[in-house]
């Protein structure tokens, strides 16, 4: 019976996998992006063309009083021709979806970049970009820009943009599942809350299925999403490729200033940590061990029952498609209003994902503050599974989370403050190490565990 359920699970696989949505590729390291790193390369040999890449999570505008931002769609094949149009645009994000052979190599990648970027009559900046290596057939790889043109008007705050696609998903569950559109609407919303943003939310999806029956149901799940979280939701019609995709871009306002001034940290500032890291490599050892029945063997061994992966995988599901909306109003209580100045003493300094990159997202951390970060904690959801997850090496990552689980950045005066709110809101709030000295970007682990 097991055997049969295994094979069951193969060949649903190979149904995700022919409709051009890659079913395992993210396990081994909780994500099937480019990451930080290489995009920083792309970043700097690409800075004389018209397409500019400047990788980061959000994008943000001066927000004119009752005028949304515009979002102008375009969607090319791979090695289609980019259209001759003056958008009168400087700045988009884009989803990128290329044969996997031709973004693991950088100078054919660059190529392709620059390839795109001759065909564009003015500079566009990328500050978010999504590149998805893949070995789905060609005619299901695209090239997406979401063109952003804010709008003139009397200045009361800032609108903020962030987008995010489902890679990292229970793959064990139908092609029809709604949780897989609702991962990608969780995220892009939960990074508007992380920066004090939880106003004004308008989701632009980003979708495709093989049929027009499948279209209407993911419609139908965003739009109950959308119901119960009192969301605006714009349909864009599908990509038309026949292919399985699930992507958002989301926008939303704010009236306070944005909780990114690393330039005002400094020695001692504390690092909190919203929730525990982890919780999305159990997923990732969940669907792995329901592919090799002996590696349950071997996790009951670490007093690791099959119950508890369950239970864990439940939680990660129930993380990754219900956004933590209480986390924008809680950070929006300690941030100044628009235009007033920062007090360290009373204000967040700055807030970060750590989200499917786990511990290597406090690295970019130092990069921002060309500063030492000292971690003297590493709370884990299960120490068990961690422990497991290290010795065994089936997940590069075991600190990768879910997309609720972020960093934020106080003094130590407000430290407590900021954790007995979070507290009040159900997350499991805890100060992980604190600022070194300026200078070196590096991080220091103490020796002390959880």
């Amino acid at each position: 019976m097991k055997s049969l359920e295994i094979e069951n699970k193969w060949e649903l696989f190979a149904k995700y996998h022919e409709f051009g949505f890659d079913p395992l590729r993210w396990l081994p390291k909780c994500s099937n992006e480019v990451n930080n790193k290489k995009l920083n390369i792309f970043s700097e040999l690409l800075k004389r063309n018209n397409l500019r890449i400047k990788p980061h999570y959000y994008i943000y505008f001066p927000y004119a009083e009752k005028k949304n931002i515009e979002i102008i769609r375009r969607l090319y094949k791979i090695n289609e021709k980019i259209k001759q149009e003056d958008l009168k645009t400087k700045k988009a994000i884009s989803i990128i979806k290329q044969n996997k052979d031709i973004i693991y190599e950088d100078d054919l990648f660059i190529n392709e970049i620059k390839r795109i970027s001759e065909q564009l009559k003015t500079k566009i900046e990328i500050d978010k970009i999504s590149i998805i290596p893949s070995n789905c057939k060609e005619d299901f790889q695209f090239i997406l820009l979401d063109h952003l043109k804010p709008q003139r008007g009397n200045k009361s705050g800032y609108t903020i943009v962030t987008s995010s696609n489902t890679q990292a998903t229970d793959v064990t569950q139908p092609l029809e599942s709604p949780i897989h559109m609702k991962i990608s609407l969780t995220e892009s919303v939960n990074l508007l809350n992380l920066l004090g943003c939880s106003i004004d939310i308008r989701l632009f999806p980003i979708y495709d299925a093989p049929n027009d029956s499948f279209l209407d149901k993911i419609r139908k799940n965003i739009d109950d999403f959308t119901i119960r979280y009192n969301y605006t939701f714009e349909d864009y019609s599908s990509l038309k490729l026949n292919s399985l995709f699930f992507g958002t871009t989301s926008t939303g306002n704010t009236h306070k200033e944005l909780p990114n001034r690393f330039d005002l940290i400094k020695e001692e500032t504390q690092i909190i940590i919203t929730d525990k890291f982890g919780l999305l490599a159990c997923l990732s050892l969940y669907i792995i061990a329901t592919l090799d029945r002996q590696l349950l063997d071997k996790l009951d061994k670490y007093g690791i029952q099959e119950y508890k992966l369950n239970q864990l995988k439940d939680l990660a599901i129930r993380n990754l498609t219900e956004p933590k909306i209480s986390l924008g109003k809680s950070i929006a209580k300690f941030l100044p209003n628009f235009e007033n100045k920062f007090d360290v003493q009373s204000h967040i300094i700055a807030t970060y994902p750590i989200s499917k990159y786990g511990i290597s997202s406090i690295y970019e951390i130092s990069k921002l503050t060309n500063r030492e970060i000292i971690i003297e904690d590493i709370p884990v959801i299960d120490k068990d599974v961690a422990k497991f997850m290290s010795k065994e090496f089936l997940i590069s990552n075991p600190t990768a989370s879910a997309s609720n689980t972020n960093l934020i950045l106080v003094t130590k005066e407000l430290a407590s403050t900021v954790i007995e709110e979070l507290n009040k809101n159900k997350f499991e709030p805890k100060i992980i190490g604190k600022i070194g000295k300026a200078g070196t970007k590096r991080i220091n682990f103490k020796n002390k565990r959880e």
